[in-house]
């Protein structure tokens, strides 16, 4: 994504905003999975147990959904109808047990929740692949980040976009983070900057048009700053 996408785009306006002289670096998935060498890399099962924080903000959340290929649900009578986006809903896990779900490698952590449901999981560091995969009917969905999933779809089946739907999924908002670790050099001073600064944004505008930038023409989803400021307390609360 252009400007290192929304969650870069709103540190990027913190940082200028209150002096902070900040440089995102973007590492392959592979290292950031298989490598537990180096706590800066940002495999969760590893730095989470073994690395102190100053503090985390929530800058942002994310949303998950899973998408499909219309024609293939169709093909395989998974619908009478056509086009009618209402009869495509998953009332629980139980809709899911025995179908193929892509997903990216290192996305979901514990599995034995999906697995009880008879769940298969297909993995891969590439995102492109898997809507491939969905394409030719390997997979009967792909669970996938809604904008990066989006920015996908465009770039790799431009002609297709309204032939991947997508099945929002209720309670999948999960917080996009600055995780400043303790040992940083004045790591309490930068976590007081950039929770004003993130304050000062969202008050003045600027937050507002960074989001409505990336969702174009959809709906912000709801309840975005109450889980925001949820995620905020939640985090305050495990650091006292």
């Amino acid at each position: 994504m252009n400007h290192n996408g929304m969650a870069g785009e709103i540190i990027q306006a913190i940082s200028e905003l209150q002096g902070i002289s900040a440089k995102i670096k973007f590492k392959p998935l592979t290292r950031l999975i298989k490598d537990d060498t180096n706590n800066d890399l940002g495999n969760p099962e590893f730095f989470i147990p073994y690395q102190d924080f100053a503090d985390i903000i929530t800058i942002a959340l994310y949303h998950t959904s899973f998408y499909f290929y219309e024609y293939n649900h169709e093909k395989n009578n998974l619908s009478g109808a056509h086009h009618s986006h209402e009869i495509y809903k998953l009332k629980s896990f139980e809709d899911l047990r025995g179908k193929r779900v892509g997903l990216i490698k290192g996305a979901l952590v514990d599995r034995s929740t999906f697995e009880r449901y008879g769940i298969f999981f297909e993995t891969s560091y590439s995102q492109a692949s898997l809507f491939k995969k969905l394409k030719l009917g390997r997979l009967d969905y792909v669970l996938a980040i809604n904008l990066v999933a989006q920015d996908i779809i465009k770039k790799n089946f431009s002609n297709e976009v309204e032939d991947f739907l997508s099945i929002h999924v209720e309670g999948f908002s999960s917080p996009i983070t600055i995780m400043i670790a303790e040992e940083q050099k004045d790591a309490y001073i930068y976590a007081k900057k950039f929770k004003e600064g993130l304050k000062t944004i969202i008050l003045n505008g600027t937050y507002d048009k960074i989001i409505k930038k990336y969702y174009r023409s959809q709906e912000i989803p709801d309840n975005w700053f109450k889980d925001l400021e949820h995620f905020n307390q939640l985090y305050q609360t495990q650091g006292d």
